[in-house]
């Protein structure tokens, strides 16, 4: 493959994937298996940035990814519920909201500004990772990422799966020190890893 359509990803711990698997089975109890999370192949995860990146690039982009997650400190996060949101298809997708933070907030920068370098946002369903078939919502959340869902539109969160999750009481802090380069399946899933960066403790 030339290029792929690819997610850089924050990984939570064990206890949130979890959590997040269990969520995604309470959801598939009612609706679509559009997104079956599981630890192998769908994982539970945060984004920073989406594009497509040439395969002539990824060592170069690797590199430098690893250099930005040199500088950052693993991350402390908190859970700030579920949320539901309207998708271009005309479903509705739930999440874990993510409380931003001025830590997680830089990380995210620093990738973006990364991704403006290597990363394009012209998505064909071909760059996208199958199975399973790839639906054309996919390419609206890729190719729209720096407009709809960068800086002043960052809005960090673990998506659960189609359908609305009532709203669980829980109340949950945790931390992040598993950056990772995914090529992205249907509905932008974390199919296939590509690189691991570790955020150092300092």
């Amino acid at each position: 493959m030339d290029r792929y359509a690819v997610d850089i990803v924050l990984l939570p711990p064990d206890e949130v994937m979890e959590l997040s698997i269990k969520f995604n089975r309470t959801l598939l109890q009612h609706n679509p298996p559009k997104i079956q999370l599981n630890r192998e192949s769908c994982i539970p995860h945060i984004s920073l940035s989406m594009g497509v990146l040439k395969d002539v690039d990824r060592e170069g982009f690797n590199e430098e990814l690893k250099s930005i997650g040199q500088k950052h400190k693993p991350l402390k996060m908190k859970a700030a519920g579920i949320y539901t949101a309207d998708i271009p298809s005309g479903e509705k997708v739930s999440g874990i909201a993510i409380e931003n933070s001025d830590e997680l907030y830089a990380l995210h920068t620093d990738v973006m500004e990364l991704s403006s370098r290597y990363l394009t946002n012209d998505a064909t369903l071909e760059e996208v990772y199958t199975p399973p078939p790839v639906e054309e919502v996919t390419l609206d959340f890729i190719n729209n990422y720096p407009e709809k869902s960068a800086f002043r539109n960052f809005n960090p969160h673990i998506t659960l799966g189609v359908g609305e999750l009532r709203d669980p009481e829980f109340d949950m802090e945790f931390t992040s020190s598993n950056m990772a380069l995914y090529h992205l399946g249907n509905y932008c899933t974390c199919r296939k890893k590509l690189f691991d960066i570790y955020l150092p403790a300092k």
